[in-house]
């Protein structure tokens, strides 16, 4: 994959920064356009991204006219001594959530630093919880991480899209990030089949005694597949022109139509139509001008009146 993105295009910037890293790491040099076209976006984006990494102490330089471009500093490489347990997991799992959309050296990438870090390749992956605001998420992605680390068989409390709660006595196989959410992947006893499980909708976790042999469950891509992750449908958002500089970093260009004569953006993309997406699209009111599907909008006619009313 070029970058982690949502199925729609949206750019998740710190693992493209990561990604750049690891891009210069085996090569030499790379040229801000070829960057740009791995990764679907400007070179002014490059050039931003660049500027991030160096005043994040990353010793990234450029060189101009011909035979430049960008690289880092002869001999750099990532010094295990100076990163603690917790940061390697979030390096890994960023580079697993590339590995998951396969952007193509993010295998090499993950060998290399699991050598580096004196790790085994597993089936799982371990995650960092202190991002989770939601008061009971820490205890659930804790019981989850200890619950696969261990194949022990978990009791959970979950609740679907239509707000129906039901227990479920479940052998978690693998966390999965996409589509900026997680979400389970398991065998659910009640359903006797592979099941996706959205991680929010998680209201309680048991973790119990009985063990599970996981060379007895498939778990390749072929099962991941489900109708928590699937439901996606077409998004246009039509926008000030001033916001260009947002749009860029969090959307591929591709997505972005620029009618730079009447001062307006265009860009359509796909996602799940949930609360997510509507808190997000929000975060653009002050540069919002129209919004497709029509329900849409009026949802969020909805949302700003109810604030109105506060």
């Amino acid at each position: 994959m070029a970058t982690a993105l949502l199925k729609g295009g949206i750019h998740l910037k710190t693992d493209r920064l990561f990604s750049i890293v690891h891009i210069l790491l085996n090569k030499d040099r790379v040229t801000a356009k070829e960057l740009a076209e791995k990764f679907e976006v400007s070179t002014r984006t490059i050039y931003r991204d660049v500027d991030s990494l160096s005043m994040s102490g990353i010793p990234i330089y450029t060189d101009k006219g011909t035979g430049g471009g960008i690289s880092l500093l002869e001999n750099y490489v990532l010094n295990k001594t100076v990163i603690s347990e917790a940061e390697k997991n979030s390096i890994l799992l960023g580079l697993e959530v590339l590995e998951a959309t396969h952007y193509d050296q993010s295998n090499t990438a993950i060998s290399k630093l699991k050598h580096l870090f004196d790790g085994e390749k597993n089936h799982y992956i371990e995650v960092d919880f202190s991002d989770f605001s939601n008061g009971r998420q820490p205890k659930i992605f804790e019981d989850l991480k200890a619950a696969l680390q261990k194949n022990q068989t978990l009791k959970m409390v979950y609740q679907n899209n239509s707000g129906e709660k039901t227990d479920r006595i479940i052998d978690p196989l693998k966390l999965i990030f996409k589509q900026q959410r997680w979400y389970l992947m398991a065998y659910c006893h009640k359903r006797k089949d592979y099941r996706t499980f959205r991680i929010s909708r998680i209201l309680d976790t048991e973790i119990t005694s009985k063990l599970f042999n996981r060379k007895d469950y498939d778990i390749s891509d072929r099962v991941l597949i489900s109708h928590e992750m699937n439901h996606m449908e077409p998004v246009t958002l039509t926008l000030d022109a001033k916001a260009l500089f947002r749009v860029e970093e969090e959307f591929s260009l591709s997505r972005i139509v620029h009618h730079e004569d009447k001062g307006i953006l265009v860009v359509t993309f796909e996602a799940e139509l949930d609360e997510w997406l509507l808190h997000y699209i929000m975060t653009y009111a002050d540069d919002l001008m129209d919004i497709k599907p029509e329900f849409l909008k009026e949802k969020l006619k909805d949302k700003a009146q109810k604030i109105m009313n506060l």
